[in-house]
């Protein structure tokens, strides 16, 4: 062999090599773009998952604070009413003084 034939394998030796490495780095860079993009995937799911929790407490909350006013309402008309109930026979009793003697 030649020293030109040697100098010719090695330069092919080299681009071969050259070829090799740009394939591997092409790939790596695919594979951890694949390994990004499915992370990230899974981080939009628990953060999805965190908002939905955080939401459903939130939800709940609202409803036991609305029961709680809903109540607190219901027993001060409750107690209103009462008040007025007892009013009621003196009230009926003046309406019909200022019918009977007025008219």
């Amino acid at each position: 062999m030649s020293m030109l034939e040697d100098i010719k394998n090695a330069e092919q030796k080299a681009d071969d090599l050259k070829k090799q490495a740009t394939l591997e780095a092409r790939n790596t860079v695919r594979d951890a773009q694949a390994e990004a993009h499915k992370e990230a995937d899974a981080l939009i799911a628990e953060a999805r998952k965190q908002a939905a929790a955080a939401i459903a407490q939130a939800e709940t909350q609202a409803k036991q604070e609305a029961d709680a006013l809903v109540e607190e309402n219901r027993k001060r008309d409750e107690a209103q009413a009462a008040e007025a109930r007892k009013n009621l026979d003196g009230a009926v009793q003046y309406i019909m003084k200022k019918v009977v003697i007025e008219c």
